[in-house]
């Protein structure tokens, strides 16, 4: 399967960090690094409409120990166009995180940026 990522230096450690802090400002991180990636889903969107509608709408953001990912939700349903994953990879995903990469970079900045003055002050 092929992957694209943006590297960011020590999210795994600030990851594992944030899973001691209680339940509402756990919810709040993973809301905010969300936003990150609704550029790179919205662009995957607009490239999948013409070609399926249906796998459009499955594009979702999900944020994880890892990373925050754009993938698609829905299930195969018949598995008859084994290509079909491929196909969303080379001419939806990676292009749109291509696309995107600058504006995804400055995002997490501002992300982080954000959840660093929330546990500072108290304030986002």
């Amino acid at each position: 399967m092929a992957t694209e990522t943006i590297q960011v230096e020590g999210y795994a450690q600030l990851m594992r960090a944030f899973a001691r802090a209680n339940k509402e400002s756990r919810r709040y991180i993973r809301e905010t690094l969300k936003e990150v990636g609704f550029a790179v889903q919205r662009d995957a969107v607009r490239r999948m409409s013409p070609i399926s509608s249906k796998s459009a709408a499955g594009y979702k953001v999900s944020v994880r120990q890892r990373g925050v990912e754009v993938r698609q939700s829905l299930r195969k349903t018949t598995g008859r166009h084994p290509e079909f994953g491929a196909l969303q990879m080379v001419r939806v995903l990676l292009p749109a995180l291509a696309d995107n990469e600058v504006r995804t970079e400055r995002e997490m900045e501002l992300a982080l940026d954000r959840v660093s003055a929330h546990f500072n002050g108290g304030v986002a």
